[in-house]
């Protein structure tokens, strides 16, 4: 249901943008400013897609500028349009603003960096790893393993509709304590593997 939301909206929104550019060009006003104000539709309805169908396109930090960017265009086009004298143009912000308020929040989703589709097939795999294991285990993992003198010790559990791990590094007699948040779990084995030399393989062979 949702994405077929998104789908309608989408051709909703071109179909503007298409009239628009029509319109111009009938009263011979098509300038720059025109060409380049399309140039960013097109880059926010390529966004808006991408979000529909969970598609990677470029990176999520690009796309956090474009939603930076769509968000001061559109307060900017509001205030332009509420503080005219006419009150046409008030009237047409304040379509302008609802019409565009559906795209600022598909790009602030599709910008988030924890989106399964920014992971490469790899960190989705241990992903999905982790999730079966959780589904087996009561939504908890834990793992203790040393190497060499070092001491590493992992609890991973679902907590308010977020993945936690909970790490604890021992080195002689030093111990060093943490955890993270993460609403991927994809995410969840990045940060494992980067902060101790413990495995999503071990995982597997612990509880497989």
């Amino acid at each position: 249901m949702k994405k077929a939301l998104l789908i309608v909206y989408g051709v909703i929104f071109l179909a503007l943008i298409l009239l628009s550019i029509f319109g111009m060009m009938s009263l011979g006003e098509f300038s720059l400013s025109t060409l380049v104000s399309t140039v960013f539709s097109a880059i926010y309805l390529t966004g808006l897609w991408g979000y529909t169908f969970g598609k990677k396109i470029w990176t999520a930090v690009i796309w956090r500028r474009f939603f930076y960017l769509l968000c001061f265009g559109t307060i900017v086009t509001f205030l332009i349009g509420t503080l005219a004298v006419g009150g046409q143009q008030a009237i047409e912000a304040i379509i302008g603003l609802v019409i565009s308020i559906p795209l600022v929040y598909c790009l602030y989703q599709y910008s988030k960096g924890e989106q399964s589709y920014w992971l490469n097939t790899e960190e989705n795999l241990k992903g999905r790893i982790l999730s079966d294991l959780m589904a087996n285990n009561k939504s908890e993992l834990e793992l203790e393993k040393e190497h060499g003198s070092s001491k590493a010790l992992i609890k991973v559990s679902m907590e308010d509709d977020e993945y936690v791990v909970r790490i604890t590094r021992l080195n002689g007699d030093s111990e060093d304590s943490f955890k993270n948040t993460f609403a991927n779990l994809g995410h969840l084995a990045i940060f494992i593997e980067q902060y101790t030399f413990i495995k999503i393989s071990d995982f597997e062979r612990k509880y497989a």
